[in-house]
């Protein structure tokens, strides 16, 4: 891969702009990062990072527009997440995740036009899932905020692209768990989130009878791909599923992380109101499309994934 390649990472300071950034150092690979937090000298992606830090925020177009025109490529990962926060705070979240993208498309169209731009989705833009697995032809049903404005955000990229020729790709996600992600965030990443707990010896509440399943990604699984699409242009304009492409029950996660957290301690209780109202049901990537157009696969198995995570949990954030 040309080492030349200059890359931006908007977000950059979140779970996925982490786990790329440490992906692109491990291929020689550079990248700036673009966000409205400063590092955290007690956070341990500080003494890894060696880039540029760009303090700006998305919904402040001018702060794009000052810095896109150098990169080549940029990882359009900034915004807020959390389905069922958003039903509640809408205007917030149109704030950030639509306007905040809407202005990256449009200092990229005025400032640096040739640039690619590529944008994670979610696995919710579907809903509640027709038949699994789900491909790419699925009804789009979503039932968040959340949810609504990554499929307006999906239309916004795709619009760009057929009007002003940006060159654009869209992936929609599945559940990705991993290192890196924020302990301060509980509206995202449930995988972690159970980990965290049994590592600290807290209860982990399973909503349901834990019998619903999701197709978990290990997170270094997604920044190979995402590092393989810096050179790729044969793929501008389409959109990917991606996940393991198998599905997962919540009850036997939690089975797979107590085998290393013997000490793991869980109850099933009654769905909470808002999160039912949002509840998908069973859903599992297809991922046949990538696979057939880049020869691309995830190569982590979940227990795999596990094991890394509460490793790395261990070794950099002192749990037990």
């Amino acid at each position: 891969m040309n080492k030349s390649y200059r890359i931006l990472i908007l977000g950059g300071l979140g779970f996925m702009g982490k786990n790329l950034y440490v992906e692109l150092l491990k291929k020689g690979l550079s990248a700036d990062i673009f966000s409205n937090t400063e590092l955290l000298k007690e956070d341990p992606f500080f003494n890894l990072f060696k880039g540029r830090l760009i303090l700006g925020d998305i919904r402040n177009i001018e702060d794009i527009k000052a810095v896109i025109n150098e990169y080549d490529i940029a990882f359009s990962f900034a915004g807020i997440s959390g389905a069922a926060s958003s039903n509640y705070c809408p205007y917030l979240d149109m704030d950030i995740n639509l306007k905040g993208h809407l202005n990256i498309l449009e200092a990229c169209r005025e400032m640096n036009p040739h640039i690619r731009l590529i944008f994670p989705s979610s696995r919710l833009v579907y809903g509640k899932p027709v038949t699994l697995p789900v491909d790419e032809n699925h009804p789009l049903r979503p039932e968040s905020i959340y949810a609504v404005h990554k499929l307006t955000l999906e239309n916004y990229y795709l619009l760009y692209h057929e009007l002003f020729n940006l060159d654009v790709i869209i992936l929609r996600i599945s559940n990705p768990y991993g290192p890196f992600q924020s302990l301060s965030v509980s509206n995202y990443g449930i995988i972690n989130l159970f980990i965290m707990k049994a590592l600290k010896g807290e209860k982990i509440n399973i909503f349901g009878d834990g019998h619903q399943q999701r197709d978990y990604l290990f997170i270094q699984d997604l920044a190979e791909l995402l590092v393989s699409l810096i050179p790729s242009r044969k793929v501008s304009g389409e959109i990917f599923n991606i996940g393991y492409g198998e599905g997962i029950s919540l009850y036997d996660s939690v089975m797979t992380i107590k085998k290393f957290v013997p000490q793991l301690n869980y109850a099933t209780i009654d769905w909470p109101e808002n999160f039912k109202k949002i509840e998908t049901g069973d859903y599992i990537s297809s991922i046949s499309k990538i696979k057939a157009l880049l020869d691309w696969k995830p190569m982590t198995n979940f227990e795999e994934g596990i094991e890394k995570t509460i490793n790395y949990y261990r070794e950099y954030l002192h749990v037990i």
